[in-house]
């Protein structure tokens, strides 16, 4: 969930960003070269690590500094942000979920590892995100889409293990999820009673499907689904607030040729529709982003 970058100065030299985060989106920007700056060293390349979870959320074990640090997974992020006591770099503003507004640092990263695999040169913001901080071990921050969209990842849920290439990882056994190519975010297609609607597959969310309380569908659910109202506490830019929304089961929804059943799903304010992280913690998934899909496979 991260991050939109809307204006540059002439220079090209970052002023002022509006990033929206949901945890972390980036939304739109109306040039990639920072989102695709840097590179990976070797250019041919395969590694393999174990992770950790927070709630549902995947950590992956990357070095940053010399230092081995637990990085939040998050597809739903277009900018990497990472942790520091305080911020430095030009400035970006970010906006969250709530629409409170904070004002980030931003950096160039010059390495940072997953095992002998380097990322060289990415660009990321800055913060101090305390609460997470204190929650998570070696906190190093939020892997964005500025790393993920540079190498192939098959995620092993199940047994907590993933692996990066630049080769193909998966098989046959997998079944694709079409992404919109108009996109830069993993934008699909969910069809709900029929209907379809885009939905962004945000892995940097602990919901499994979570709809927008001002969209069609969220009113279109709440006229035929029984839904209960409650409250629990969501991180977002500025830190954790008390959030009341409406938990209801869907009898089932598809996402391309796989349909899930019995399907908890959130209705509060948030900026899109999108299935998160918990959707699929049975799964296998296989991001290709050398074809702009995701694969999946249930175990």
């Amino acid at each position: 969930m991260l991050t939109e970058l809307l204006n540059f100065s002439k220079s090209m030299k970052l002023k002022y960003i509006l990033i929206t985060l949901t945890w972390c989106i980036l939304l739109g920007c109306p040039s990639t070269d920072v989102i695709d700056q840097g590179k990976v060293i070797p250019s041919e390349f395969y590694a393999r690590s174990a992770f950790d979870t927070a709630k549902t959320l995947i950590l992956i074990p990357l070095e940053l500094e010399g230092e081995v640090k637990n990085f939040l997974f998050d597809t739903g992020a277009t900018v990497t942000t990472v942790q520091r006591d305080s911020i430095f770099g030009d400035i970006v503003e970010v906006r969250g979920a709530s629409n409170r507004v904070v004002k980030n640092g931003s950096e160039t990263l010059d390495s940072l590892k997953f095992g002998d695999v380097t990322f060289l040169g990415t660009f990321a913001t800055n913060e101090n995100m305390i609460e997470l901080n204190d929650k998570i071990p070696n906190f190093g921050g939020v892997l964005g889409r500025t790393i993920i969209n540079k190498a192939n990842w098959l995620i092993n849920y199940p047994e907590k293990s993933v692996e990066i290439a630049t080769k193909d990882l998966s098989d046959d056994s997998f079944t694709d999820i079409f992404l919109d190519p108009s996109h830069s975010a993993p934008i699909t297609t969910v069809v709900v009673d029929g209907e379809s609607y885009e939905s962004i597959i945000d892995l940097g969310s602990t919901s499994i499907f979570n709809v927008p309380d001002d969209t069609g569908l969220a009113r279109l659910l709440l006229d035929n689904y029984v839904f209960e109202e409650t409250e629990r506490e969501r991180y977002t830019v500025g830190g954790t607030q008390k959030i009341t929304e409406l938990i209801g089961v869907l009898p089932s929804i598809e996402i391309g040729e796989l349909e899930f059943n019995d399907v908890m799903v959130n209705i509060n304010q948030s900026s899109q529709i999108r299935v998160g992280m918990s959707m699929f913690t049975e799964c296998v998934i296989y991001i290709d982003n050398d074809n702009h899909k995701y694969r999946i496979k249930k175990e």
